[in-house]
């Protein structure tokens, strides 16, 4: 069932997009002060919920490092819209696309645009809020509730834009779907595995012992089994056999670089082919990573 390792490969990570463009972000709406200026975008909910959005999009943990791991993100910008009754987030960097749905309640103001944050800012100054809160985005990000209120300075682009517009597209895609595997760019999925949050999140904590943040999918049409793996050397390596819902597709391989388990919630439908991007979907969230190709 497992199958064998060589401990001679190289492998280098592959970027999700080619020509990606990378712009470094810029304030907009320092030192404005008008209030009849115009609302862009306009939302009201739990500050607690929304803190934890914009924080998981971040897509904090662990990644590797060559021997080892070290803390990092995908990026501390993020881009909200407010398309129908969901708010969305997106974050992006060469290697990784990240998106998150929240929907909005019944009777909660809410008005459609679209805008980028500074993530850690917008967190700092949320935590001077409790309850309900209206965050008004125009130039700049007004928080206020009854007895408080800040702004917040806005971001005029983030750092990826080539790689959030494929993300938006991608992702409005994979929701109008109906049956089928999704595509990708080029890649054409060919195999699907449905995991529970539990299973997943226990088989990543069991490979993070060998302290690498770099894991591996191993998919066996035959067995109908998937393997999740992080190896330094022959010696020196840890295997977990998922247990799954459902499984269907060819033989596949795809090592990838970042944890994963934090940002999932909810049944995860995982898409693989051999070394193509590592696409994870659950109810609220999409994680898409690039992998790293090997030279054979």
């Amino acid at each position: 069932m497992f199958r064998k390792d060589t401990d001679h490969e190289k492998r280098t990570e592959v970027h999700l997009g080619m020509n990606t463009k990378k712009v470094s972000p810029t304030p907009r709406g320092v030192g404005i002060s008008s209030q009849k200026e115009m609302i862009k975008m306009q939302i009201e909910l739990e500050v607690n919920t929304f803190r934890e959005l914009i924080e998981d999009i971040a897509v904090k943990g662990k990644y590797n490092s060559g021997d080892t791991c070290k803390n990092g993100q995908v990026s501390n910008y993020a881009v909200l819209k407010v398309e129908g009754d969901y708010l969305v987030a997106y974050n992006a960097d060469n290697i990784n696309i990240a998106v998150i749905r929240l929907r909005l309640e019944e009777g909660q103001l809410f008005r459609s645009g679209r805008t980028v944050i500074d993530i850690e800012k917008t967190v700092k100054y949320l935590k001077g809020f409790t309850g309900i809160v209206t965050l008004e985005f125009r130039d700049y990000l007004t928080i206020k509730n009854d007895s408080s209120i800040a702004r917040v300075p806005l971001v005029e682009e983030h750092p990826t834009p080539n790689m959030i517009s494929r993300g938006e597209v991608f992702h409005k895609t994979l929701r109008s779907m109906g049956e089928g595997m999704p595509t990708f760019g080029k890649t054409e999925y060919k195999t699907e595995v449905v995991i529970s949050e539990d299973e997943i999140l226990s088989a990543s904590k069991s490979c993070d012992v060998v302290g690498l943040a770099r894991y591996k999918f191993d998919y066996d049409e035959d067995e109908e089994s998937l393997i999740m793996s992080s190896r330094k050397s022959i010696t020196d390596k840890f295997d977990v056999i998922i247990e799954t819902t459902m499984s269907e597709g060819e033989d596949a391989t795809v090592e990838f670089n970042g944890q994963v388990s934090k940002f999932l919630k909810g049944t995860v439908r995982l898409y693989i082919n051999d070394d193509a991007p590592v696409l994870f979907v659950t109810p609220t969230r999409m994680l898409l990573k690039a992998p790293y190709i090997g030279n054979r």
